[in-house]
């Protein structure tokens, strides 16, 4: 998947794991660990938040004890975020801000999904093949989806599928995210040589 800017990208050690740090502004991205495809993408605009969603439940994270910042400004060297809560302007230095995002101090909001990796699964039995897309979103955490071939039906030089599972949280993505979703799933698949 593509990105509309250019990184300049520097290896930094975050709690003995050698990760990726974006060093531009106006943008944090963190690849953890750096030979991952696991990502963390934050934005102007983006909301940073205690917690970590990678392993605690979207609901868990909306606790009104929990903090929860929008970012305005990423600097070199300080980022500003408002307060959602209160509308007091915090101020981090982004060292520190990219530690706790790797780390699961901090979380971002779900937007967007840069990254999948697509594997062809093959069983001993024509029925137990199956291709996997696991999708990767900006927050770090991953999703999947399931397919299948469909038996007879060719299209070109691609391979015809048809979905038989998908993960749980995706059907509670709203409508723009659910079709950044697909979209990502869709592009993936086609590169991969295959149609849905």
């Amino acid at each position: 998947m593509g990105t509309d800017r250019e990184r300049k990208m520097e290896s930094r050690t975050i709690e003995g794991t050698e990760t990726l740090v974006n060093v531009k502004v106006g943008e944090i991205f963190i690849d953890i660990p750096a030979a991952s495809a696991r990502y963390i993408r934050v934005r102007e605009g983006d909301v940073v938040r205690e917690g970590d969603i990678r392993a605690r439940a979207e609901e868990e994270l909306e606790s009104p004890s929990l903090g929860k910042w929008t970012i305005e400004t990423i600097g070199p060297e300080t980022v500003i975020g408002t307060d959602q809560e209160t509308g007091e302007r915090r101020e981090w230095e982004r060292k520190t801000l990219e530690q706790q995002l790797a780390t699961g101090g901090l979380s971002t909001n779900l937007t967007d999904f840069e990254r999948v990796n697509v594997t062809d699964r093959k069983g001993e039995e024509a029925e137990e093949r199956s291709v996997v897309a696991v999708v990767y979103g900006n927050d770090g955490r991953k999703f999947t989806r399931t397919f299948r071939p469909v038996d007879g039906e060719a299209d070109g030089d691609e391979r015809q599928l048809e979905p038989t599972d998908a993960d749980e949280r995706v059907e509670e993505f709203g409508a723009e995210l659910r079709e950044r979703f697909d979209r990502a799933v869709e592009l993936a698949l086609r590169n991969e040589g295959y149609a849905i």
